[in-house]
């Protein structure tokens, strides 16, 4: 699923273009997906079911798609009437990057309440 992420940012962002609603609404799907499995991921944590080197590991590995995204979406371009879109995306992306990022590294009492935001913000995404 990542390098679907960084395959379409590199095709929307890298370009020079703006990105169109279709790009926008398969980022976001994009992002559901990391979202999701990063979500995943702290339950399982949480629940004693991974090791403490897989989770640093494999959320390392989300957190970088997921920033990847939020970069390329810092600095992408759209047309107006989807500045909205592109904004609320954007801010998603840093939210989902930052989670990832503390996942690796979380408490067990932490990882509730990561995996409630991750959540949190799947459902918000297409």
């Amino acid at each position: 699923m990542a390098v679907a992420v960084l395959a379409l940012l590199a095709s929307g962002c890298g370009s020079g273009g703006t990105l169109s609603a279709k790009t926008l609404s398969q980022e976001s799907k994009s992002l559901k997906s990391l979202a999701a499995e990063g979500a995943l991921l702290a339950r399982q944590a949480g629940a004693g079911k991974t090791t403490r080197i897989f989770r640093r590991v494999h959320s390392d590995y989300l957190y970088k798609a997921a920033s990847k995204s939020s970069s390329s979406l810092r600095s992408a371009k759209t047309e107006p009437r989807l500045d909205s879109e592109l904004r609320k995306l954007t801010y998603l992306a840093g939210t989902v990057s930052t989670d990832l990022k503390r996942l690796g590294h979380a408490s067990k009492s932490q990882l509730p309440g990561l995996a409630r935001e991750l959540e949190r913000v799947a459902r918000t995404l297409e």
